[in-house]
């Protein structure tokens, strides 16, 4: 028969859901007699990690033996978690190991507690013997990976280096342990064992992929006296230099390389490109070329020639010789045909031509590019750029042939409605605002899918079409909430249980592998998911979830049924932060949110291949200075993990690109992706008055996507959060136009 105390275990995740489901108005806030309450205060101080004051509510609660108590026995797990966070290691053992602190489904938390407060205590050799044992018995629990962490720690401190680095090369496979400080254990426990072949790799691991992490000096004194008197292998010496280059290092680059050309005795076509390189890197672009020119004889390997060729090409361009550019890459692509870089080199030499006005010039490398290479990367864009010299022209109507040949070959949805955004701006520059609005029209039927579709809905709604769509949303958005977490319930109980007893920290990794065990789930289940890591505020997470839901079953679907998703595709995760710093730097917050979502995804802890931090996706030379500019250190590069601190440098960095060019986001972004030089340097040579034309020159086609991705979500995140008022870059074209005289043209289109 069911005790009273299974009954009310069973019962709990559901009263914990339903309290949830009332809203985010936290348990304590409830108005039933809550100041009262001994076990509600004590509840308020647990959550805000006040445990001596959690701890007096708590003995209160017990003492006067109040109904809530005996409803709740969780209380009792608490209260010994209390004693142990405030150090009473003998109490806390007392309490755990008590029948009142028994907690269905957790059991191995009891036990983990007590070896914790076992080892804090002091029995190092008696935790090790447990932790081990502890997997044996709880092998399914998430634990196992703290105490996997706990044992590295502690067999590195006993000196006991071969356990050590086993379980630091198994911390490795898991998620939420910073690479950087395990692989500095791993160079130390190498450097002592003399596994030097290990500590290489290790070394060269963490250069590699931190060169910005506290041990990767350490990491780089190691390579060189390893290499003290041994020449070091060729594939080694590109990674060391590329380390030194990417930190800037460059008078130990010359070190370097002294010390390699004196152990081989001469100096290798090798160390005599790196050489070049190393100006290169410094941005003497003089001096490399001159180095380049003067030294190409001296190479007889096909690399370097090859090198040093692609080098005198951007050399010449970034010294500002375009027409010696476009002939020494020419000269490139026909030296090496077949090589990597062979059609982007063709297409870099149609865009110059394009910035020098050599419109026919450019075409013809368009053409060559198709025709020698039509299965590159770069195919569909030289299409579309063929049109585009046309239209640069003002030879509107040839440009419209040439992007609707190209509409047939293109399988991709969005380059098809690109296709079209432009055909229809080629009719408005010929004042055919019929054409111009039916074929605009014809690519809003799903408006969220991307940046023109998006651009097209507003330009051809007035604003009282575009309020009355935002409220719909909203609506939509507030009165139709779908949750499917009662449904999977069952699924997610353990992982709220642990949310309750100990946060956040502790259930996410439950709700992982509550994730990780589903088999072949449905999307429902996956919504479902996303709902607990958002209340877990896994933000990045939650929303990778959502997505998923929504790439995996309503892409292809007409907007309206998915409408129970945008608040989730478009959420407002880092509220305070955000608004806090648009209000101190004078931006909108939709740009925050629209670049937050565009870089990271909302997720935190995150680390891009370019060595980019965090929301907001800063680089360290740019966050030194940043904080410098704000009268701060930016110290360890991991302090940009922090939500706040990232939030507070970009959108610090965004209102001063914001500024810098005169209010124009397009250009911000470009900057923001690219660098502010580059930028810079397009609007010199691109013609700035159409926001599109801008935006469809940019040199690389990452900033391109990048900068239609983030106006997308900008305009998205403006109108939900101000529904009664448009982004001011875009005024409706029916707005521009209703005191025109064509207007009446217009009227009757509708």
């Amino acid at each position: 028969m069911e005790t009273v105390r299974q009954r009310i275990n069973r019962s709990f995740p559901w009263l914990l859901l339903g309290l949830w489901l009332l809203g985010s108005m936290p348990l304590w806030s409830q108005p039933a007699a809550a100041d009262s309450s001994n076990y509600f205060r004590a509840t308020r101080y647990y959550e805000q990690k006040d445990y001596a004051r959690a701890l007096e509510y708590f003995r209160n609660a017990l003492g006067a033996k109040e109904t809530f108590v005996i409803r709740n026995p969780q209380v009792y797990f608490k209260t010994s978690y209390c004693f142990y966070r405030l150090g009473d290691y003998e109490d806390a053992i007392a309490g755990f190991l008590g029948d009142a602190s028994r907690v269905e489904r957790v059991e191995d938390y009891r036990h983990f507690f007590v070896l914790r407060a076992r080892l804090a205590l002091g029995d190092t050799l008696g935790a090790i013997i447990s932790f081990r044992e502890f997997r044996r018995i709880y092998p399914q629990s998430p634990l196992n990976i703290t105490a996997d962490s706990l044992l590295a720690e502690l067999y590195f401190q006993q000196r006991n280096w071969s356990e050590a680095k086993v379980y630091y090369q198994r911390l490795l496979r898991y998620r939420g342990f910073d690479e950087g400080d395990i692989y500095s254990k791993l160079i130390i426990i190498a450097d002592t064992l003399r596994e030097n072949d290990d500590l290489k790799d290790f070394a060269l691991t963490l250069m590699r992929q931190h060169p910005f992490h506290p041990g990767s000096k350490r990491a780089y004194d190691q390579i060189t006296r390893l290499y003290q008197k041994s020449v070091i292998q060729r594939d080694k010496l590109n990674e060391i230099f590329r380390y030194l280059g990417k930190t800037s290092q460059f008078e130990a680059i010359d070190r370097l390389l002294a010390r390699q050309t004196a152990r081989v005795g001469s100096e290798t076509e090798q160390v005599r490109w790196l050489k070049i390189r190393k100006l290169y890197l410094q941005n003497r672009y003089q001096e490399t070329l001159q180095a380049c020119r003067e030294q190409r004889g001296r190479f007889s390997a096909g690399q370097y020639l090859r090198e040093v060729d692609i080098h005198i090409a951007r050399c010449y361009l970034r010294l500002g010789s375009t027409g010696k550019a476009i002939a020494a890459y020419d000269t490139f692509q026909k030296r090496y045909p077949r090589d990597g870089l062979a059609a982007e080199v063709l297409w870099v030499i149609a865009g110059l031509c394009e910035d020098r006005n050599e419109i026919e010039q450019a075409r013809a490398y368009y053409q060559r590019l198709l025709d020698h290479y039509p299965y590159c990367e770069f195919i569909s864009e030289a299409r579309f750029r063929l049109g585009l010299t046309y239209y640069r022209e003002l030879d509107y109507s040839t440009a419209r042939n040439q992007w609707a040949a190209s509409i047939i070959r293109e399988r991709d949805d969005e380059k098809r409605d690109r296709y079209q955004y432009w055909i229809a701006k080629s009719y408005l520059q010929q004042d055919s605002t019929g054409a111009y609005l039916n074929t605009l029209n014809g690519i809003t039927v799903e408006p969220f899918d991307n940046y023109y579709t998006m651009k097209a809905f507003l330009l051809t709604r007035n604003g009282v079409q575009i309020r009355q769509f935002v409220d719909s949303l909203l609506w939509e958005m507030h009165h139709k909430r779908i949750s499917y977490l009662p449904q999977y319930l069952e699924y997610f109980q353990r992982p709220l249980l642990v949310q309750d007893l100990l946060g956040e920290r502790y259930a996410q990794r439950e709700l992982n592998m509550a994730a990780g065990s589903l088999d072949k789930p449905n999307w429902e289940m996956v919504f479902a998911l996303g709902e607990v890591n958002e209340r877990m505020q896994n933000y990045g997470r939650a929303y990778r979830l959502y997505r998923k839901v929504y790439l995996e079953n309503f892409v292809k679907s007409d907007w309206r049924e998915w409408m129970f998703l945008l608040k989730h595709l478009y959420p407002l995760y880092f509220n305070g932060e955000v608004n806090r710093y648009a209000r101190q730097w004078n931006i909108s917050p939709a740009s925050i949110w629209a670049v937050m979502k565009k870089e990271s995804a909302f997720e935190p802890e995150i680390m891009s291949y370019a060595n980019a931090y965090g929301l907001m996706q800063i680089i360290p030379p740019t966050a030194t200075r940043l904080s410098g500019s704000l009268g701060m250190e930016l110290g360890d590069v991991r302090r940009l993990y922090e939500p706040n601190f990232n939030i507070q440098l970009g959108s610090f960095y965004l209102s001063q690109l914001l500024h810098r060019y005169g209010g124009n986001l397009y250009h911000a972004l470009a900057a923001y992706n690219a660098g502010e030089h580059r930028v810079d340097r397009w609007r010199k040579i691109i013609d700035t008055s159409d926001d599109d034309f801008f935006m469809e020159n940019i040199e690389f086609e990452q900033t391109r996507g990048y900068v239609r991705g983030v106006m997308k979500f900008y305009w998205m995140y403006h109108l939900l959060i101000h529904p009664y008022k448009m982004p001011e870059d875009l005024v409706s074209f029916p707005e521009k136009i209703a005191h025109d005289p064509w207007f009446k043209e217009l009227e009757g289109l509708e």
